[in-house]
């Protein structure tokens, strides 16, 4: 119920429900949250070049960095085909939901290795900061995925040729 089987993330709803929960204890002992929303794209790519099993395989790979790029108690959660999102449960700072997002774009900027091919994705981020954007779970996560939507993607150019970027290979790169 609460997993994306495609991924081994929780879904949007699971993600929904956390955050409400966060939401509840941040009434009690304020604290700045950020969620963040990215809209990846390179799957149809993936699928047209090397199948249907690939995209969903890189699909895979992208949840594996993602998570990795973030602390323990970060949540990380499918959001459909094509985005994830991420919630930040406590920030120093206000900038430091657009440092992390940075951060998760460039660890998507280095190919995925599938099936012995190179294959890239970019990514779009929209952010929404806790109390400035929103005080419920639907409202924050409604106006990231609205950024992220109107916002171009970030992260392939340069980098469609493993030749290009270079040898270098992620833990999650294993050959299918």
């Amino acid at each position: 119920y609460a997993t994306d089987l495609a991924t081994g993330l929780p879904h949007q709803a699971q993600l929904l429900e956390h955050m409400t929960q966060l939401l509840a204890l941040r009434e009690r002992e304020p604290a700045p949250m950020v969620l963040i929303v990215l809209r990846v794209e390179g799957y149809a790519g993936a699928a047209a070049k090397l199948g249907s099993e690939a995209a969903n395989i890189l699909r895979r790979k992208v949840a594996v960095r993602l998570r990795s790029a973030l602390r323990a108690s970060d949540v990380v959660a499918a959001m459909g085909a094509d985005a994830f999102g991420v919630l930040l449960g406590h920030v120093e700072s206000p900038g430091d939901g657009e440092r992390v997002a940075a951060k998760l774009v460039r660890s998507l900027q280095q190919p995925f290795m599938v099936a012995g091919q190179p294959c890239a994705v970019a990514a779009a981020v929209g952010l929404a900061h806790t109390p400035e954007h929103g005080r419920d779970a639907e409202s924050l996560l409604q106006r990231a995925s609205a950024q992220a939507g109107s916002l171009a993607t970030l992260g392939r150019d340069g980098f469609a040729a493993r030749t290009e970027r270079g040898p270098g290979s992620a833990a999650n790169d294993d050959p299918v």
